[in-house]
């Protein structure tokens, strides 16, 4: 999927480079834009000799030369449904979202305080590291909080509880052993973000990070909106520095087939005649950035995700407690009596991981 959306790289020999140019980046093992499209000019001038005129003139005649390289819907039909997606540990959840929380996606959960927005992001680093042989990723997972919202105890519970009911799935071929509280926790990389620099520096270093933890496959960003929110009075200051993290956002997990799950506050939106309604925090600018929307909220004393946005799915509602273990159904007699028929048919195969739930 990433090379055939991505650019091809052609040989520097074919750009209409001087010949002495040529004779350097040779000389030093670069034939190909894509052996420079990442550089930077200071950097290549260290490596090949080049002055930084010729190296700026070098990568820009090699990014100029990159072409879009089509591919058919067949084959991205293809590989999307051969991705994993994170399960939730709750059916009603999982099935609104289409399987789970998609890779190659950025997926917002907005909500107001208190509601379970940080569980789910919680849950979704415990779930991201589930085996493959039930049906898990198999990754580990990045958090990024910018609240102070995470809590180690209930990253534990939420392990313990995994660990546990992976262990008493029957008809399991492969050793799941290695899956434990321990290699859970140690799989979660956090980073405590004190204001919107730090965040940015830390959705930079992504790439840089999978060097090291190549099985990264989520990140978390707990929450977009609160530094932003107030970091930033000038709007337009506020929208440009969201298109740069939506873009630092995506890139590592379009490449790297990563979840990106992010939350958000909500805020008032005053209309005409002095009416209000709640809305998630940042404005239409950010609205256009994730790729799905979910809203969580209240139904009496019972939680209801929404979703409000998706390109594979249509959009409605589910129930879902937040218990010890983490998400979870929530049972029809608790369920409020209006609720209807709020659940649509899975768009993906069942997972053993969830099905063991029904024994």
């Amino acid at each position: 999927m990433t090379e055939a959306v991505g650019m091809s790289g052609g040989l520097l020999s074919e750009c209409g480079l001087p010949s002495s140019q040529m004779m350097k980046l040779l000389s030093a093992d670069f034939t190909t834009t894509d052996d420079v499209k990442d550089m930077k000019p200071s950097e290549l001038s260290q490596a090949t000799g080049l002055s930084l005129k010729e190296c700026v003139e070098v990568l820009r005649t090699a990014s100029n030369s990159h072409h879009p390289s089509p591919v058919d819907m067949l084959q991205i039909y293809q590989e999307g449904t051969e991705l994993p997606q994170i399960v939730t540990f709750c059916k009603a959840l999982d099935t609104l979202l289409g399987g789970g929380i998609p890779l190659q996606a950025i997926t917002e959960v907005s909500g107001m305080p208190g509601v379970g927005k940080t569980q789910v992001c919680l849950q979704a680093c415990v779930s991201v590291q589930l085996p493959k042989s039930v049906g898990g990723v198999g990754g580990e997972a990045v958090y990024v909080d910018t609240e102070g919202s995470f809590t180690v105890k209930r990253l534990k519970d939420m392990a313990s509880c995994a660990v546990h009911h992976v262990g008493t799935i029957g008809g399991v071929a492969e050793d799941v052993s290695g899956f434990t509280i321990e290699s859970i926790m140690k799989g979660v990389h956090y980073f405590r973000c004190q204001n919107c620099v730090e965040v940015l520096a830390v959705v930079k270093n992504i790439p840089k990070l999978m060097l090291v933890h190549p099985n990264i496959r989520l990140l978390v960003l707990d929450s977009v909106s609160f530094h932003f929110r107030h970091d930033f009075p000038d709007a337009r200051d506020r929208a440009k520095l969201l298109r740069t993290v939506t873009k630092e956002l995506i890139q590592p997990a379009v490449t790297h087939k990563m979840a990106v799950l992010v939350t958000n506050h909500m805020t008032t939106n005053v209309k005409e005649k002095g009416s209000a309604t709640l809305v998630p925090a940042l404005g239409e600018t950010w609205g256009h950035c994730p790729t799905l929307r979910l809203n969580l909220s209240w139904c009496g004393p019972t939680r209801v995700a929404a979703l409000t946005k998706a390109p594979h799915c249509q959009n409605s509602s589910a129930y879902f407690q937040v218990s010890i273990g983490g998400l979870r159904d929530v049972s029809d007699n608790m369920q409020p009596s209006t609720a209807g028929n709020l659940q649509h048919e899975p768009l993906t195969k069942k997972r053993k991981i969830m099905e063991s739930n029904d024994r």
